[in-house]
C-alpha cells in the first residue's frame, strides 16, 4: 500500500482547488510542485479524480453543476468561458437557475476535447471586455450573456434583462456594450438593444393594465382602480399606482427607467416603497417581462390579496 503521507496534496494545490470548486487543471498543479507521476499516484489512491482532459478534481469535494462548469473552462484552456443559459445561471438571472447543461465558448479556432455532458461554442466574437469571473468562474458579462441568449424564447430573454435591471445593472453601460457588439449579421446585440430601449422609453402599455383588470375581476371577483394616487399623511404624493385594491391596500407598479436608470434613482425609489409599506401598502412590481406571464401575475395579485385579507381580520 502507497505511503499516504507521502501522497497527500501540498497546501497551495490544495487552496487552488478549494477556490475552483473543487477542480484544477494539470498545469495548476505542476505550478504548485506537483509532477505529473504524483497527481497519478494521488489519482490512484482515490484522493483526487480524473475529470476530463487536463483536469483533475478534489475526490472529497461534492458534484456538483458549479464543479462541472468549473473544470469545463479548465478544460478548454486561458480563454474558455462559461456562456449563454449556463452564464445566466451563474449571473442569477431569472429564469435560468434551473438550467444544469455546461456550455462553453472558445475561440474559433480551438481544436475541442471535452466530455458530452459540455456544450462548446465556437466565436471570434468575444472580445476580452465580455469577459468576467464570478464565483471563481469565468464566464461572460452580463451584456454578454444577454446577447447569447438570442436563441432562446423571447420571454426568457425578456425575463432576463429584467432580472438584470432589478439587480441594478447601470443601464448606460449596458446600453453601450450592446451598441459595441453590434456587428453585420449579428442579431443579438440589436434585439437586446430594442429591449432595452422598450423599458427606458415607454412604459407598460396602458391596454395591457386593462386587460389585467380585466381577468382579475373575471377570475376572481376582484376589482382594481386604475392610476390611484396615495397620498402621506402630510398631503404630498407618494406615488399614483397603475392597479390598486384600494380596500386591501395592494397595488401595482410598472418599473422604468424612471426608477432605475441611476443608483440615486434606484435609492430614491426604495425610500418611496417603504413610505407606502409605512402607511400600510403592499406594492406588487410588474416589468416588462410580465407581459407574457399574465396568468402568474393574476395568482401573485391574489396571493397579496389574500395576506391582506388575514391581516384585516
Amino acid at each position: 500500500m502507497p505511503d499516504e503521507h507521502k501522497l497527500l496534496p501540498i497546501p497551495a494545490a490544495m487552496a487552488v482547488m478549494k477556490a475552483q470548486h473543487g477542480a484544477a487543471a494539470d498545469a495548476q498543479l505542476r505550478a504548485c510542485g506537483l509532477t505529473a507521476r504524483r497527481v497519478e499516484r494521488l489519482i490512484e489512491a482515490g484522493v483526487l479524480l480524473r475529470h476530463g482532459a487536463g483536469v483533475v478534481v478534489d475526490a472529497a469535494t461534492e458534484e456538483t453543476w458549479h464543479r462541472r462548469a468549473m473544470a469545463a473552462t479548465l478544460a478548454l484552456g486561458a480563454d474558455a468561458t462559461l456562456s449563454g443559459a449556463a452564464a445566466a445561471r451563474l449571473h442569477g438571472l431569472d429564469g435560468f437557475a434551473d438550467i444544469d447543461r455546461v456550455i462553453v465558448t472558445v475561440a474559433h479556432s480551438r481544436r475541442l476535447n471535452v466530455d458530452d455532458e459540455v456544450t462548446v461554442v465556437q466565436s471570434r466574437c468575444l472580445a476580452d471586455e465580455d469577459r468576467t469571473v464570478v464565483d471563481g468562474i469565468p464566464v461572460t458579462t452580463v451584456a454578454a450573456t444577454l446577447v447569447s441568449l438570442s436563441r432562446t424564447k423571447h420571454s426568457r430573454r425578456s425575463q432576463a434583462l429584467d432580472s438584470a435591471i432589478r439587480d441594478g445593472i447601470d443601464l448606460a453601460e449596458l446600453r453601450a456594450d450592446f451598441v459595441r457588439m453590434r456587428k453585420v449579421g449579428r442579431s443579438g446585440p440589436g434585439e437586446m438593444l430594442l429591449m432595452l430601449d422598450q423599458r427606458v422609453n415607454t412604459r407598460l402599455p396602458r391596454s395591457w393594465f386593462q386587460r389585467l383588470a380585466q381577468r382579475a375581476l373575471a377570475e376572481h371577483g376582484i376589482a382594481l382602480e386604475d392610476e390611484w394616487p396615495v397620498w402621506d399623511v402630510g398631503g404630498k404624493l407618494l406615488a399614483e399606482l397603475d392597479l390598486a385594491h384600494v380596500a386591501l391596500m395592494v397595488g401595482l407598479e410598472c418599473q422604468s427607467w424612471q426608477w432605475h436608470g441611476t443608483p440615486s434613482k434606484r435609492r430614491a425609489d426604495t425610500l418611496r416603497k417603504r413610505k407606502l409599506r409605512r402607511i400600510g401598502w403592499e406594492i406588487l412590481e410588474l416589468w416588462w417581462s410580465d407581459l407574457e406571464r399574465m396568468d402568474a401575475v393574476v395568482a401573485d395579485l391574489v396571493d397579496a390579496l389574500d395576506r391582506a385579507r388575514k391581516l384585516m381580520a
